[in-house]
């Protein structure tokens, strides 16, 4: 197993296991909440929960460190891609966009409970300005 290159990395390592976690639970709750039919539907949507927030993590990396295109291009183009596999999925009829959402659910409840497991990121401890030594007491005029 390889060691995370940074806190960035290993807190999207993660957000990544609390998305697929999520969406474990949620595969499991389907059947109770959509009958059988649907856990096939949520399954597919948790997997493409967990494959977009890779993506979004790469696309974000390159672009910090310089990629040529601009985030709107590449931003664009994942968001064609997430429609386009949504459309052949629904299309091809696997599933129908019910159970497809409620796996798709477990992107943002993922992301909730990473935040609420890993307390505050270690970025935000270091760009907090230290200003204790700096603030007056009293910011009237001086008479």
């Amino acid at each position: 197993m390889t060691t995370p290159r940074s806190d960035e990395e290993a807190q999207l390592r993660t957000t990544l296991w609390a998305v697929a976690s999520s969406g474990a639970v949620l595969t499991l709750a389907a059947p109770f909440v959509l009958g059988q039919a649907g856990v096939l539907g949520v399954a597919v949507g948790a997997s493409i929960a967990v494959l977009n927030l890779w993506v979004l993590a790469r696309v974000v990396r390159s672009l910090l460190a310089g990629a040529g295109l601009p985030w709107v291009v590449l931003g664009g183009l994942k968001l064609l891609a997430l429609l386009a596999l949504v459309a052949l999925l629904l299309k091809l009829e696997i599933t129908t966009l019910l159970p497809l959402g409620f796996g798709y659910a477990a992107l943002p409840l993922g992301i909730v409970l990473s935040q609420l497991r890993g307390g505050p990121p270690a970025a935000r401890q270091l760009t907090s300005p230290d200003i204790a030594g700096r603030v007056q007491r009293d910011s009237r005029p001086e008479s």
